[in-house]
């Protein structure tokens, strides 16, 4: 067979198909929305399969068949999933303000050593985009940072 006479085919399951399975999907204890998605994985598998479908006679008993394995197997895949509501655990604590980097580096870093700090750890600014505010190379401006780095090593006894 080639592969437009299966295409064809498929499209010709579906189109007979398809609420049916929906039903069938419902009735095996699936909701709505998951009833959808299980026949819709049930023509993916059929068109994999699109050589041994075509030679059944009755091609709907092998699509119930793959939804009822496909439906079980999913339950049995996701049985094993721990749930819990997060309701039962009550109010969670609202996270800590985190304080400014400013207020935290040495004093004896200078404003425009602190400002290169805070780009780099609270703003994220690259290298690049520093290096272009400030007027020099990236490689500078890694020194500077690197610089930077020991220098607080140092004042913090690190």
């Amino acid at each position: 067979m080639t592969e437009t006479e299966k295409e064809l085919f498929i499209i010709t399951l579906y189109t007979n198909y398809r609420e049916y399975l929906k039903r069938s999907a419902r009735i095996l204890g699936a909701d709505p929305m998951d009833a959808d998605d299980f026949v819709q994985d049930v023509f993916l598998i059929a068109m994999k399969k699109a050589d041994i479908l075509m030679r059944r006679k009755d091609p709907r008993v092998w699509l119930v068949k793959v939804l009822a394995n496909h439906m079980r197997n999913y339950r049995r895949r996701h049985e094993n999933r721990f749930n819990c509501s997060l309701e039962e655990y009550g109010d969670f604590p609202a996270p800590k303000e985190v304080e400014p980097l400013w207020h935290i580096l040495p004093s004896q870093f200078s404003e425009s050593e602190q400002q290169l700090l805070i780009w780099r750890f609270e703003e994220g600014i690259s290298y690049k985009e520093m290096s272009r505010r400030l007027g020099i190379s990236e490689n500078y401006c890694r020194v500077k940072l690197c610089r930077l780095f020991k220098k607080y090593r140092e004042l913090m006894g690190i």
